[in-house]
């Protein structure tokens, strides 16, 4: 059964845990006061920014600085780990359209939760989203897997390489400069 919030009264993203050990939430609460908790991975949550970014400059749009939600029930109405969304632009109310589907949905049914979100709340999520991602471990260049102190093993070297992997050239020419 879907929970349909209608356009969001209120909409913010956190983040849980240490780098490395976080757990991403997606909090809404809808045009009813119901509210829903929707839990992403890190790469759900990279996707949905790139999503709302690429809405912001179809519809001239900008960042804009996030804001907390100011209340959220705990427990919420509807608390949904995500396998899969679909985002979408509706034109005629200039909304964002947010269906989530649950790790546990089935392939072709209704999405479970259905939910509509501002313009302007598209621009300050897409501000925390960006902070949130940017908040953790640095990935691999090459491979994009979040790099962490026990070192990397990288796919794309099939994992023989010895060499480091490589460093932006910006970086090389700082560090060189500083010599």
């Amino acid at each position: 059964m879907t929970l349909d919030l209608g356009t969001a009264r209120g909409v913010d993203a956190r983040a849980i845990g240490k780098p490395g050990e976080r757990t991403f939430q997606l909090r809404v609460v809808g045009a009813t006061e119901e509210a829903a908790a929707l839990w992403l991975e890190k790469q759900q949550l990279q996707a949905l920014s790139l999503a709302f970014s690429q809405v912001l400059a179809q519809t001239g749009g900008e960042d804009t600085p996030a804001t907390d939600l100011a209340f959220f029930p705990d427990p919420p109405d509807a608390d949904v780990h995500v396998g899969r969304m679909a985002v979408g632009y509706d034109p005629a109310d200039k909304t964002v359209v947010i269906q989530a589907y649950d790790l546990t949905s089935d392939e072709d049914g209704a999405p479970d939760i259905l939910m509509r979100i501002t313009s302007v709340d598209v621009a300050q999520l897409s501000t925390r989203l960006k902070e949130m991602i940017a908040g953790g471990r640095p990935t691999c260049r090459l491979c994009g897997v979040p790099l962490d102190s026990s070192g990397h093993t990288c796919i794309r070297s099939n994992g023989h390489s010895e060499q480091p992997v490589p460093r932006d050239r910006m970086e090389d020419d700082d560090s060189e400069a500083q010599r």
